[in-house]
């Protein structure tokens, strides 16, 4: 059984991607400047570290805003399909039927 493929209709707003990168940007050329120059080695790590930080929030953001996308980071939609049916078919006492993972994609990140 082939999977259906479904099209995306709605589309994320370019926008607001467009904003977080200009905002970072902003933090990481003015931020240095609120520093204390007394103490340069502590002023370069926090220079560095912050900006990384942001940017690696807003790259989490953009892996986590399709969590449909069967990639490793998803949420693991058959994995709870199966226990709801799985619940399900204990409730009504019914025999449940045993289901081998069918998912055998090697994730490589």
């Amino acid at each position: 059984m082939k999977a259906a493929v479904i099209e995306k209709n709605t589309v994320f707003p370019c926008a607001y991607s467009v904003l977080i990168h200009f905002l970072i940007y902003v933090l990481t050329t003015i931020f240095p400047f609120g520093l204390d120059d007394h103490h340069w080695a502590i002023e370069i790590c926090l220079a560095t570290m912050v900006p990384v930080l942001f940017i690696a929030i807003e790259r989490t953001a953009i892996l986590m805003q399709d969590p449909f996308e069967n990639k490793p980071t998803d949420t693991p939609m058959t994995t709870l399909s199966n226990t709801i049916e799985r619940n399900l078919m204990e409730m009504a006492q019914q025999p449940v039927p045993v289901k081998r993972n069918q998912d055998s994609t090697l994730y490589i990140m």
